[in-house]
C-alpha cells in the first residue's frame, strides 16, 4: 500500500471535538482510497508498457500484433490518467502560477485556496455527471468496440466515472477543510508554523 503524507493534521484552539475527529477519520479513509486508485493507475501504466512492448516485438519478429491493441491502450490510458486525479488534488500537485500569491500572507493564501477549490468544483461537477450518464448508457446498451475481441465499453467508462467521483469528493473535502482554516475554526500545521514565525 502506498503511504501518503498529504493528509494534513487538523488542529483546533481547544481539544479536538467529535466533529473534528469525524473529519480527520473521513480524510484518512479518503487518503487510503486515493492510494488504492493510485496503485490501480500504476497497474494501468504497467499494462500499457506490456501491451506496447509486446506489440512492437510481435510486429518485429512476426507479421502480426496484438488484436485490438489500440482499444486496449486507449482504455488503459483512461485508468492511468484519471484515477490519480484525487491523489494529485489532495497533494495540491496541480500546476499553478504563484508569482503574485507568494507575496500575500498565509491568511490570503487560504482564501485563494478556497476560491481555487470552488472553481474546480464548478468545472468538475458537469464532467462527473456526464461520466455517470455515459457509464449508465454503456451498461444499458451493452455497447462494445468493433474489433476482433469485441471488447465492451463499460470498463473504460466505469474507470472514468470512478476517477472523477473520487476527485469530486476530494474537492468537496478540500473546500470544507480550506474554508474551516480560512475562517479560523481549525489550523493546519503549516499555518500554525507561519503564525509562530510572524509572532
Amino acid at each position: 500500500m502506498v503511504t501518503t503524507g498529504h493528509v494534513e493534521q487538523l488542529q483546533s484552539e481547544d481539544s479536538p471535538t467529535g466533529s473534528l475527529k469525524i473529519l480527520c477519520s473521513a480524510r484518512g479513509f479518503l487518503a487510503r482510497l486515493e492510494s488504492v486508485f493510485l496503485l490501480l493507475s500504476v497497474v494501468c501504466i504497467l499494462g500499457l508498457c506490456a501491451i506496447i512492448t509486446s506489440s512492437v516485438f510481435l510486429r518485429l519478429f512476426s507479421a502480426s500484433g496484438i488484436p485490438d491493441e489500440v482499444v486496449i491502450v486507449g482504455e488503459l490510458m483512461i485508468g492511468a490518467l484519471i484515477l490519480p486525479l484525487a491523489f494529485v488534488a489532495a497533494d495540491r500537485g496541480f500546476i499553478s502560477v504563484e508569482i503574485f500569491t507568494q507575496k500575500l500572507g498565509p491568511r490570503w493564501q487560504q482564501v485563494l485556496n478556497v476560491l481555487t477549490v470552488v472553481v474546480g468544483l464548478l468545472a468538475v461537477t458537469p464532467i462527473t455527471y456526464a461520466a455517470f450518464l455515459s457509464m449508465v448508457d454503456a451498461f444499458e446498451s451493452e455497447s462494445y468496440f468493433f474489433g476482433l475481441l469485441a471488447l465492451p465499453k463499460w470498463p473504460g467508462h466505469t474507470l472514468f466515472f470512478l476517477g472523477y467521483v473520487l476527485f469530486f469528493i476530494r474537492l468537496i473535502d478540500l473546500a470544507v477543510y480550506d474554508s474551516l482554516i480560512a475562517l479560523g475554526v481549525i489550523k493546519s500545521k503549516q499555518l500554525t508554523l507561519n503564525d509562530e514565525v510572524e509572532d
